[in-house]
């Protein structure tokens, strides 16, 4: 892939000690403070997470809008923000392989070690078991991203859609064999003293085909700076999802997440939204995660929609119950 700058545009208390100590996020990237790594505006610490397959349904409507609305571009520029370790990235990839246009697509993150990561192209997916309890807690609240059903047996018949996920993952990633997860020495303590409260993982690791090494690449660069690698008006698509929320909040008391002032608020997402517009060509769209501090439910989410009309941005997709516009259209 050229750089992009050659690209031809056309918690509870129940379970808190099982969270904390928990390895993964339902079994794909570890749970990662980045520290010095990090400067996002007014946040310097990040915990990133992601999976295959998060969040499907706004991937299909892009699909289905490319199809429509871009049928008359040879190329399709698509920006992915915040990607993370490219496990989100590569799932756009895979959800978009029909598409008969050239795809250039782009993930970036503010993680210099999550780039790394993810431009090695190996990944891991583990699967959880222990007391019902147990898996329940580690489960808690994270459903999104379970993904363990791409790798490995399960007891419950898979969905029509669970099952082609299935088969685009096997399209892309081979599994590479023998894999021996290294476990720290705590982690098999823990799980020889304490097996009651300790979920086990089993882990398999896949290695993008070489075939199609090249349908994705990975840069580093904050959302506050697009301006800095991307040319203007470049994106066809902007996904930017379950992310904002790191610039509009701050750590409260028993590490609650509490929403920033108004006065802090409104500039940052000025700021924000500057740059998606900045970066998304005509009728392009702005794809938004479910997380409810970016959206109206919040006062985030009040300001972020008004600030996404004023830059003449409309919504185009909403979630199931209609309370959360997650696309939107650069008129």
């Amino acid at each position: 892939m050229n750089c992009i700058c050659d690209i031809q545009i056309p918690n509870s208390q129940k379970y808190s000690i099982a969270l904390q100590n928990q390895i993964n996020f339902c079994g794909v990237a570890p749970v990662e403070k980045l520290g010095k790594d990090v400067f996002v505006g007014i946040r310097k610490e990040l915990i990133q997470e992601t999976a295959f397959f998060r969040e499907p349904e706004t991937i299909e409507f892009v699909k289905k809008y490319i199809k429509t609305a871009f049928n008359y571009k040879p190329v399709i520029n698509i920006l992915d923000g915040a990607c993370s370790k490219g496990y989100e990235t590569y799932t756009i990839a895979m959800m978009l392989d029909e598409i008969p246009q050239k795809i250039n697509l782009i993930g970036f993150d503010i993680g210099k070690k999550a780039i790394n990561d993810a431009k090695k192209g190996v990944f891991f997916i583990k699967q959880v078991s222990g007391t019902e309890e147990t898996v329940s807690a580690y489960k808690y609240g994270m459903a999104a991203f379970n993904d363990d059903y791409l790798a490995f047996p399960q007891t419950k018949a898979l969905s029509a859609k669970q099952e082609e996920y299935k088969q685009l993952f096997h399209k892309f990633f081979t599994e590479i064999p023998d894999y021996k997860e290294k476990i720290p020495l705590y982690n098999r303590l823990r799980e020889k003293f304490f097996p009651e409260t300790t979920p086990h993982f089993e882990t398999k690791a896949f290695q993008i085909k070489p075939e199609k090494a090249n349908c994705c690449d990975f840069f580093y660069c904050d959302i506050l700076k697009l301006d800095k690698l991307f040319p203007k008006k470049i994106a066809d698509v902007l996904f930017f999802r379950n992310a904002l929320y790191h610039l509009t909040t701050k750590r409260g008391p028993l590490d609650f997440k509490l929403a920033r002032p108004n006065e802090v608020l409104v500039p940052t997402l000025e700021n924000v939204v500057n740059q998606i517009d900045r970066t998304i060509t005509k009728n392009g769209l702005f794809v938004l995660g479910e997380h409810y501090c970016d959206h109206t439910n919040m006062e985030s989410g009040k300001i972020l929609y008004k600030t996404l009309e004023k830059h003449k941005f409309s919504p185009v997709y909403f979630n199931s119950d209609g309370t959360m516009a997650s696309i939107w259209k650069k008129n």
